[in-house]
């Protein structure tokens, strides 16, 4: 039962206001005419009705993520950030690169970068046969301009969600290094948000020199 406490300790049963009102529309449509204290209470009870607040549906600043898995860790991105999600389809090797570059592959004749996230995180060993899915990473490019896309290895797609921006945590004190330097935030109760645009720009992550192959 919808019941609203008002100044004074009463207390109002919209419900029976709204079945109160419907009924004197009913009897007026009949022809009845109410004496004077029934249309003091008419006008009254309809100036509480007009007075009560809207309800309104306001869900402030949406954030839109995909969630995916790293070994057993729980990670995401914007989805404005997140170009696709690829199966993982061969591999070619970069000589000296960081341990963190896995290497590069082709997609769709254009050469991308693949980032072992495991390993840029120092979450500790991540088998490679767990990384299969591609995260592919890009951002708008000016004229004139190539690449822009990072791929990274992760070992599974779990969705896209949505929730209100403010549940979004700043990174606790205790994450350090690397993690908190592409940390956006932390969504409880268990994932963190990467920050794209930081992983794009980084120049750590841009592959320099030509490839060695080897069987992806």
């Amino acid at each position: 039962m919808a019941v609203e406490r008002v100044a004074g300790g009463r207390s109002i049963d919209w419900e029976d206001v709204h079945r109160r009102l419907a009924g004197w529309a009913a009897s007026l449509e009949r022809g009845w005419v109410p004496d004077e204290e029934t249309t003091r209470r008419i006008l009254h009870r309809r100036g509480l009705e007009l007075a009560k607040p809207p309800v309104l549906e306001d869900a402030g600043d949406i954030l839109e993520f995909m969630e995916f898995t790293v070994g057993q860790e729980r990670y995401g991105f914007e989805t404005a950030a997140v170009v696709e999600v690829l199966a993982l389809n061969g591999l070619t090797a970069v000589p000296k690169a960081p341990p963190f570059i896995a290497g590069l592959t082709t997609v769709r004749g254009q050469v991308l970068p693949l980032v072992h996230l495991g390993r840029l995180l120092d979450l500790g060993p991540v088998p490679p046969a767990d990384l299969r899915r591609v995260v592919v990473l890009g951002q708008a490019q000016a004229p004139g301009q190539g690449g822009g896309a990072l791929g990274l290895l992760v070992t599974s797609i779990v969705g896209v969600s949505r929730t209100p921006r403010a549940r979004l945590q700043a990174p606790p004190s205790v994450v350090t290094g690397r993690q908190r330097h592409y940390l956006a935030g932390v969504l409880p109760p268990h994932l963190a948000l990467l920050d794209a645009q930081r992983l794009l720009a980084d120049p750590d992550l841009i592959v320099v020199g030509g490839p060695a192959a080897r069987p992806g």
